[in-house]
């Protein structure tokens, strides 16, 4: 019989995992420690507390969701940031989440954009625009 080694948590639900959930769970000292906490992560849904909370534990935030709904892609700061990259809106989202050293999960349907996608590691946001992606968050 073969043993687990690693536990992801998916707090991408309707009751997602806040911080005092996750404190109770290793409160009682589970056997083994959540490696991942899999988070719908966002410039609009940041969950900074959680996000930090996990990471000072050494748990890899997974940033599921980091292009969010086509509809928020069109919001006039995210449009003029990716202009001023030279990147496409979804690439901007996905270096949002990447520059904290979240793990970032962006899904598409076709090869071209999930190539596109992949290709943010030529750019690099700064620190004013980052706090700027930062401040558009609702929760």
């Amino acid at each position: 019989m073969g043993l687990c080694r690693y536990v992801v948590m998916n707090s991408d639900n309707a009751h997602q995992t806040d911080e005092s959930q996750l404190k109770e769970l290793l409160a009682s000292k589970p056997g083994i420690r959540p490696a991942v906490n899999q988070l719908q992560v966002h410039p609009f849904n940041a969950r900074t507390a959680i996000a930090s909370f996990c990471q000072n534990l050494n748990i890899v935030v997974d940033a599921y969701s980091p292009s969010m709904r086509p509809s928020r892609m069109k919001h006039p700061l995210i449009l003029s940031l990716s202009r001023k990259y030279s990147c496409t809106p979804a690439q901007l989202l996905i270096r949002w989440s990447l520059q904290p050293g979240f793990v970032s999960l962006p899904m598409d349907l076709t090869k071209s954009r999930i190539a596109s996608e992949g290709d943010v590691a030529g750019f690099e946001i700064e620190r004013v625009d980052m706090k700027r992606m930062d401040a558009l968050d609702e929760g």
